[in-house]
């Protein structure tokens, strides 16, 4: 794709793929065996897409959108345990 846009593109084409491209990221593991026992570290390398990057964070606003319901329906289902309270002490 990179090769394709060099070849035959311009320079704002070329720039636009550059941004999409991966980024490669070294990473460290503890590597174990069957048992469960350390091996020592492991090295591997992790792939980062800039594309990928909104979906985390359109992970993160449904995460934000459920907890906001999840208070919401504590406040109803509070008020409407005061609301039966109050309509028990009229009836008194």
């Amino acid at each position: 794709w990179r090769v394709l846009e060099k070849d035959r593109g311009d320079a704002k084409s070329i720039s636009e793929v550059e941004t999409k491209m991966p980024r490669r990221v070294k990473r460290k593991r503890m590597k174990l065996d069957a048992d469960g026992n350390e091996l020592g570290w492991e090295e591997y390398f992790d792939y980062h897409f800039p594309d990928d990057q909104g979906a985390a964070s359109s992970n993160l606003k449904i995460l934000e959108m459920a907890a906001k319901w999840e208070k919401l329906q504590k406040n109803v289902s509070n008020s409407s345990d005061d609301d039966s309270s109050s309509d028990e002490s009229d009836d008194e």
